[in-house]
């Protein structure tokens, strides 16, 4: 939690801050399911009324914690953007800094990749598609500046590429997750991206690929 430690001190007041930090504890340890309020007042040791005091419901902590991780990682691709490097190592940092994320904080992947929980709760659904389109924008932006530096293959669409990156690195999540967090994610993010280098850097004679 060293990521955003500091943030949620700066905006939260200290109890919501114990709160939320609480909850990320019990969906790393039991699952989205595992977020009640009866379990947060259990796992800080108060009174249920003394949570909801701070907060009306389990939907509007998983919020605050959503907007935390909107948070990290506008800021992460703000900064990868910014960079005055290649656009494939821009692509290469995207991938590496998302999945170090995780890495450092594994209760995430389940908040993110808990589907059915966002088909009934929209406002909690529109904040997991801001980041998704956060990410997908940056991504478009920079293979937008590999085509024009002839890096990127022109004969794949922008959106179609930013698409299968975006998707190779959800699924690696996802089963990541599923796996017990069973394998190191890192090394499988640089596998991706040799994979995806090899697919759509632009050889000039696309023939020759087939």
């Amino acid at each position: 939690m060293n990521i955003h430690s500091h943030i949620m001190e700066k905006d939260l007041s200290k109890r919501q801050s114990e709160i939320v930090h609480a909850a990320i504890k019990l969906i790393g340890a039991g699952g989205i399911q595992a977020l009640t309020i009866k379990n947060l007042s259990s796992e800080i040791g108060v009174a249920e009324s003394a949570i909801y005091r701070h907060f009306s419901s389990k939907t509007e902590v998983l919020s605050t914690l959503l907007d935390y991780l909107a948070f990290i990682v506008n800021s992460q691709a703000d900064s990868v953007s910014k960079l005055k490097t290649a656009p494939f190592e821009k692509i290469k940092k995207m991938i590496e800094s998302h999945l170090k994320l995780f890495v450092d904080n594994p209760p995430y992947a389940v908040v993110v990749l808990s589907d059915g929980l966002y088909k009934n709760e929209k406002y909690l659904q529109e904040r997991i598609i801001n980041i998704m389109e956060k990410m997908k924008s940056t991504f478009l932006k920079i293979i937008d500046e590999g085509k024009k530096a002839d890096e990127i293959r022109k004969d794949i669409s922008t959106d179609q590429i930013a698409f299968i990156i975006m998707g190779s690195v959800r699924l690696t999540i996802t089963q990541w997750s599923l796996s017990g967090f069973g394998f190191d994610l890192g090394k499988k993010g640089d596998e991706i991206f040799k994979t995806l280098k090899i697919l759509f850097q632009d050889t000039k004679d696309h023939s020759k690929v087939f």
